[in-house]
């Protein structure tokens, strides 16, 4: 073999360990690690406390763990996820959206937040919202639009903390991502959804809208076939 053949298949080789190297450290192997009540197991990549960033994991998969609490990583705390249960065997895991509940534990000092945003727009690749869930329905109305609903009790509606406020909500059917809700349309007010889980039965109240979102949604995942969180 000619001394250019011999330095070619060297740097070759040379490549490949490289890239071998890197994909270990990458994290497919990671050890487990736990936040909280939570094991953070591969796909997903643990990110400590203070930290940004983690060599394990896939893309899109990081679990930041604050105060012993585990969130679905975005680089706005305001936009985590807190991670309740992670099901491996399915792909699928029980997260909330715990910073709507700010919405009303504000309510006594500065008024009620209203929302605008639903939560499925925080929701990205590789995840998405299952249909097994339930929409929980949040309606800013004018205070006599909501007076007059809540008097007729329209399809379930109840008042929320935010009543002043012309602020009520229901549950709907279950979630879709098709986009249209204009089955859950009131006159006169915005809407807001929510995906919550509910009962094993499928059923809800809405009266209890708070302890819903606590309880979280589910979410699932494709099985990964893409980078490496550092590859």
């Amino acid at each position: 073999m000619s001394p250019a053949s011999l330095l070619l298949l060297f740097s070759s080789l040379t490549l490949v360990a490289a890239a071998i190297s890197a994909d270990e450290q990458g994290g497919g192997s990671c050890s487990p690690r736990t936040c909280g009540n939570v094991t953070i197991s591969h796909p997903f990549g643990f990110v400590p406390e203070q930290e940004t960033d983690t060599k394990c994991g896939r893309l899109g998969f990081e679990v930041h763990c604050t105060n012993n609490t585990p969130y679905l990583g975005y680089y706005r705390r305001k936009y985590r996820f807190q991670v309740l249960d992670i099901f491996y065997g399915n792909s699928s895991l029980l997260v909330a959206d715990v910073h709507k509940l700010d919405d009303f534990r504000n309510s006594s000092s500065k008024g009620c937040h209203v929302m605008t945003a639903n939560t499925s727009s925080k929701v990205g690749q590789p995840f998405s919202v299952s249909s097994v869930n339930l929409n929980l329905i949040f309606y800013n109305c004018t205070a006599e639009t909501a007076a007059a609903a809540a008097v007729r009790r329209d399809g379930g509606l109840v008042e929320t903390k935010c009543s002043g406020g012309g602020t009520l909500v229901r549950v709907g059917g279950h979630y879709s991502d098709s986009g249209s809700y204009e089955e859950y349309s009131v006159e006169g007010c915005g809407a807001t959804l929510v995906p919550v889980l509910g009962r094993s039965s499928g059923e809800a109240n809405a009266s209890s809208y708070e302890e819903l979102i606590s309880d979280g949604f589910l979410l699932t995942w494709q099985p990964p076939s893409g980078k490496l969180a550092h590859s």
